[in-house]
């Protein structure tokens, strides 16, 4: 399970801590100078949470939703070439005419990795005639960024008006790219960072590639850059992008030096499609073989208490939950994608049409986000972090097909990397074109292709047909009492059924909500069993465990669900 620990965001600022990860007090830097016992730690930090707290003057805040600000500019712009820039780009391959088109320079900067000023190389980033970003690259290959300016791709301009483009992995492959007289190409800003899949400089340069017939993905042959190339397919779509393998050489560069321009042009001639759908070739995903014997299915949490031992949630699936009418459904889902996007940094897409109007959503969003029920200021304090991991798609009366949403799914895939999409509920999309008896498993096989060429995971609430009762109590379903047909067993590949205990309260004032895991189609990926659950409305609605100490069975009369 990943986790993203906030130690460098709590540094920023001016929290200082003497570890990294855990619960700490120390002093504030808003108010300890001014006071009298300077030596009481009087903050309170989390630092695996990211949040701080002050006892005194009451500053506080979590890091996660740290407020967007306007992207810096670069102050100064270098494009000198110094004769000993030349002479260093010389022995990899790279000419003075290369070097002059993509505006080189040089400049004495300090590199906080050795903390002193170093001579430095600099690859300008330019969008049109704007300059957007420097790196600043020393003779120790250290690298930085010009901190708070905007992420884009290095030699945006050069794929404009083109059909074909190439992405690398770092500066150096794409001056090797023009050296080799393939002009058309762009780099990633910040190379290839394992278990990073956010890819924010897309986000800021997605219309660039819209007009793109072919997109040659030229990555490293390391994992990272093999991570690097597969969620860039994902983005742009397997049909669109060709991919280029190395061999025995590391990057472009190093093809470039030892064996010249003919021979890089030509490993790039090569270029492989991905698997095209319903074509199996073993060569195209060997790699994912190794892996998986080597580390398994990959699986998130989705972030329950208890649900770790019983469902984790896997990319190129999808899970129907169900359950009757104001059992918490929606609300659990909601959950489920504020512990996403907190744990992971998913981003989440919703069509969710009984929430609508959307304000009331995005407010409960906040107070579990929050872990409280919100005022203005924390709304506007969370702002930005829902906005950048939370999607809904637009109510369109006219077009409510499972296609149309789909389309809108890749679209968000394409435009913002979506990794979780929810359509809550089914039973409320336009099934005019149902004919026969097929219908039902030929849209469920939709959505398993859906979630299986983007790579993402696909929340289906669907409503039981049916609600059967015992002396007054309702009977849990099961997936065979979904509205419609019994492929929603035999397609999904889990399925989820909550079920609210009207009348067992809890010390959080609500009812227990119990979880049943009543399918999970890879064992890898937990198993059947059932955990209890509550929510805590006056702490913003955020479900926690239940023990049977914390559960009082009331009488009731009505056991009516609506």
């Amino acid at each position: 399970m990943t986790h993203y620990n906030h130690y460098n965001d709590l540094m920023d600022l001016g929290i200082k801590l003497k570890r990294s990860q855990g619960s700490v007090k120390t002093k504030c830097p808003k108010c300890s100078h001014t006071r009298k016992n300077k030596s009481d730690d009087c903050l309170s930090v989390n630092i695996n949470e990211g949040l701080y707290n002050c006892h005194n003057c009451g500053w506080g805040g979590n890091v996660k939703f740290k407020q967007k600000t306007d992207f810096i500019i670069p102050p100064k712009v270098n494009s000198n070439l110094a004769e000993r820039v030349i002479k260093w780009f010389d022995k990899r391959g790279i000419t003075e005419p290369t070097l002059v088109h993509w505006k080189i320079g040089e400049s004495l900067e300090y590199m906080p990795q050795v903390k002193a000023k170093r001579r430095c190389i600099n690859f300008n980033y330019y969008r049109n005639n704007d300059i957007v970003n420097i790196k600043f690259r020393d003779g120790q290959k250290n690298f930085k960024l010009v901190g708070g300016a905007e992420l884009i791709f290095y030699g945006i301009n050069n794929i404009i008006d083109s059909k074909t483009c190439y992405i690398v992995e770092g500066e150096i492959d794409a001056l090797s790219f023009h050296e080799a007289g393939l002009y058309s190409v762009c780099s990633v800003p910040n190379g290839a960072s394992k278990g990073s899949q956010k890819l924010e400089y897309l986000d800021n340069c997605y219309e660039y590639f819209k007009d793109k017939k072919e997109i040659i993905l030229c990555t490293d042959n390391d994992d990272a850059g093999l991570q690097l190339r597969n969620e860039l397919a994902r983005r742009f779509g397997n049909y669109k992008c060709k991919y280029v393998d190395f061999g025995d050489y590391k990057d472009a560069n190093e093809v470039l030096v030892k064996k010249g321009s003919e021979t890089l042009r030509n490993i790039i001639k090569e270029a492989k499609n991905f698997p095209l759908e319903g074509i199996l070739n073993i060569d195209n995903i060997w790699q994912d073989v190794l892996n998986f014997n080597e580390n398994g299915v990959v699986n998130y949490t989705i972030g329950l208490p208890g649900s770790d031992d019983y469902f984790k949630m896997s990319f190129g699936e999808w899970t129907v939950v169900s359950g009757i009418p104001n059992s918490g459904k929606s609300d659990i889902l909601d959950q489920i994608l504020c512990n996403l996007a907190t744990t992971h940094e998913f981003r989440c897409a919703m069509y969710s049409p009984e929430s609508y109007p959307y304000e009331g959503h995005i407010k409960r969003i906040a107070n579990k986000l929050n872990k409280k029920n919100c005022d203005n200021d924390d709304l506007n304090n969370t702002k930005d972090f829902i906005e950048d991991h939370f999607y809904w798609i637009k109510i369109d009366l006219e077009n409510l097909t499972l296609k149309g949403i789909l389309n809108a799914f890749r679209e968000l895939v394409f435009q913002k990397g979506i990794n979780v999409c929810v359509i809550d509920p089914y039973n409320m999309l336009d099934h005019s074109a149902q004919r026969d008896h097929s219908y039902i498993g030929k849209i469920l096989s939709q959505i398993t292709q859906f979630c299986q060429q983007t790579n993402t995971h696909l929340f289906l609430v669907a409503h039981p047909r049916k609600i059967e009762s015992d002396g007054g109590v309702y009977k849990k379903p099961t997936l065979y009492d979904i509205s419609g047909s019994a492929d929603f067993f035999n397609k999904a590949y889990n399925g989820i059924i909550a079920y609210r205990c009207i009348g067992q309260k809890t010390k959080y004032k609500s009812d227990v909500v119990r979880i049943h895991i009543e399918k999970v189609k890879r064992k890898e990926n937990g198993q059947l069993g059932e955990f209890e659950i509550a929510p805590d409305f006056g702490n913003g609605g955020i479900y926690k465990p239940i023990h049977e100490r914390d559960k009082k069975l009331e009488i009731i009369k009505d056991n009516v669900p609506f």
